[in-house]
């Protein structure tokens, strides 16, 4: 367990299939009742605004420092969702997260790995963001959808322990246990072999991986 305002580096090879990161990016703007925020300046008790219109609190957020020193840095690497890509103007300004992310897209829960077309929506080369990088998950009471730069994105669900999270001792001290989260009822997609072939049209998502 790590102590108060510890920092773990999360090799490449400490990952399990389950163990990767799903997270937004740093200066990711999350809707508040009061306006858009970074995503990293959100604390226990700030509301944010759900896709629904809700304001709810945020219970915990949870804090990853990622080493892309040791492995395959392919595990690493986040997706870019260039402003526009989704459609009807989503996002507002390009969004920046973990390929097993998932966004809300035609009723669909699609990790954005899944939804790159290597234009519009690609990989972020991990040259950009150096030997490390930080990124941040929401956890609200329920699996919600917040926005994200304008688009639906979920909040925290333990698919991913919070084990993983620098700041693990934080949501201990506060909750002292573990909880499970139902998972919101949406079909959920992590391959784009399984996306509807009309979504892979309209998004210029080429062929199957």
């Amino acid at each position: 367990m790590n102590g108060p305002g510890s920092t773990s580096l999360f090799q490449l090879t400490d990952f399990e299939p389950t163990g990767n990161p799903v997270c937004f990016l740093p200066g990711t703007l999350i809707a508040t009742p009061n306006g858009e925020v970074a995503v990293e300046t959100l604390a226990i008790g700030y509301l944010v605004t759900t896709a629904d219109g809700r304001a709810v609190p945020v219970r915990w957020v949870g804090r990853q420092t990622l080493s892309t020193l040791f492995g395959p840095p392919e595990r690493l690497m986040p997706v870019r969702v260039r402003q526009g890509a989704l459609g009807e103007g989503l996002p507002r300004r390009d969004l920046t997260l973990t390929a097993d992310h998932a966004l809300l897209v035609d009723d669909l829960l699609i990790n954005a790995g899944a939804l790159v077309n290597g234009g519009s929506i690609d990989w972020v080369p991990l040259s950009e963001l150096g030997a490390r990088f930080t990124v941040y998950h929401v956890e609200t009471e329920d699996h919600d959808l917040i926005l994200a730069e304008g688009a639906p994105a979920e909040t925290f669900i333990d698919y991913v322990g919070r084990q993983v999270f620098d700041n693990y001792a934080e949501y201990v001290a506060l909750y002292g246990e573990e909880r499970i989260i139902t998972e919101a009822p949406y079909p959920r997609i992590s391959t784009p072999r399984l996306l509807p072939p009309a979504l892979k049209a309209r998004l210029g998502i080429g062929k199957a991986a």
